[in-house]
């Protein structure tokens, strides 16, 4: 397995190569590519179709994380003290999500509707993507 030192000098040998603003319009592309993924793995059906979703998600995440760890040295900035206070303040909404009236109206909800289906609903899609109504 690559160390992290490796992994750094190819990060920054391809910053140099390619140029900053090329690897800052990669990374974007790269977290698009993963949004469609995610899209996908949502309207799989089971079986073949969900593997193979599951698969191109997985690959796209590893695009994005290095497209990640480039933008960190582009931008000589470490996220991790940022990061830490996002998931404080993430625990201070779940902990008072839990303990507000909000998440027991949220679940004693009727069925979704045509707006919010979900992919246990058992919908299924129609060919071109569309789910039968």
């Amino acid at each position: 397995m690559m160390d992290e030192r490796e992994r750094r000098d190819i990060m920054l040998r391809a910053i140099r190569r390619y140029g900053e603003a090329a690897q800052i319009d990669m990374a974007v592309e790269e977290m698009a590519e993963l949004t469609k993924a995610l899209c996908k793995v949502k309207r799989a059906t089971p079986g073949a179709t969900t593997t193979a979703a599951i698969v191109n998600v997985i690959e796209e995440i590893a695009d994005v994380q290095i497209m990640l760890d480039q933008l960190r040295l582009i931008f000589a900035r470490s996220t991790d003290e940022v990061e830490e206070d996002k998931l404080r303040r993430l625990l201070g909404r779940l902990n008072s999500y839990a303990e507000s009236n909000l998440h027991d109206w949220l679940n004693k909800q009727p069925e979704p509707g045509i707006w919010c289906r979900t992919v246990g609903s058992g919908a299924q899609p129609r060919e071109g993507g569309a789910p039968d109504e």
